[in-house]
């Protein structure tokens, strides 16, 4: 192999290397703000919603730190199944959410799946289902646009047309 081609090579290697290393620094610095959320003492109001053929005794927790939001729970129910997420809010921009899901037919078992998702600059970093790190799929442009559609429903408090619709 020519020296041309090893150093193209290096510099490939070299490259992919900083990526995952600024990745890792981005999600290390996610879970700490996550971490600084849930440790504050934080102003909670809660919401109900219901939407025919969308949820069933669907509830919202809003989490504020003065007047931003930093935290929403969203849960509820439809069929045999369902959800609790959590939405992580910094400088009104989503950064992580939590999603678990339950769920199964009446007679079978049921089944709890969680997925993770680290957020910077509206996309995502990694995503996960439980400890193992899967591809990025269509449930992360879901995820982010309930995410988004949430925190801007806090100023109408219509939750249902944001989240069912």
């Amino acid at each position: 192999m020519s020296l041309y081609k090893h150093l193209l090579l290096l510099l490939c290697l070299l490259a992919g290397q900083q990526t995952f290393a600024q990745t890792d620094a981005d999600i290390a610095a996610i879970r700490q703000e996550y971490q600084k959320i849930n440790a504050q003492k934080l102003t909670k109001q809660h919401f109900t919603y219901e939407s025919s053929g969308c949820v069933e005794d669907g509830q919202l927790d809003f989490y504020l730190d003065g007047k931003n939001i930093v935290k929403v729970t969203e849960s509820g129910a439809i069929g045999d199944g369902s959800w609790v997420n959590q939405y992580y809010y910094s400088d009104g921009k989503v950064i992580f959410c939590l999603e678990s899901l339950e769920g199964g037919p009446a007679a079978g078992p049921v089944t709890k799946t969680e997925y993770r998702y680290y957020i910077k600059d509206g996309k995502a970093l990694r995503m996960m289902e439980g400890a193992k790190v899967v591809k990025n799929d269509s449930k992360v442009s879901d995820i982010l646009r309930s995410a988004n559609n949430i925190y801007k429903a806090y100023a109408t408090k219509k939750f249902a047309e944001a989240l069912c619709n």
